[in-house]
């Protein structure tokens, strides 16, 4: 039994070891966070994996409103906007609102989202 554990354990690591390879985008770290290496096509395509109403709740976080104010323009409640937010993160690979502002800010202006 113990052999079987271990040997699902394995390839359940190196499983996850390669979806993180093939998943993973590199950029530079700037003082804020990191700056992704996209083109403008592969940003497009990023935010159009996002939901019509996340896509709402990332133009509103883009335009500098924070998250509570978000919530109130979209009359819904904080909990969902903060459910959003973290799907739009992981969505487009950053980790904070300075993230996403660096990275994206040009296709709000573009209005490509």
């Amino acid at each position: 039994m113990d052999k079987i554990k271990k040997m699902l354990l394995k390839s359940k690591f190196e499983t996850a070891e390669l979806y993180e390879k093939e998943t993973t985008i590199f950029g530079s770290q700037t003082s804020y966070g990191k700056k992704l290496n996209l083109s403008p096509d592969e940003k497009s395509k990023l935010v159009k994996n996002l939901t019509p109403r996340e896509k709402e709740t990332f133009l509103i976080l883009l335009g500098g409103y924070s998250l509570k104010e978000a919530a109130k323009q979209l009359g819904i409640g904080y909990s969902t906007a903060n459910t959003y937010q973290t799907a739009i993160y992981k969505k487009l690979h950053v980790n904070s609102r300075a993230e996403l502002i660096i990275n994206f800010r040009d296709v709000s202006e573009t209005g490509d989202g």
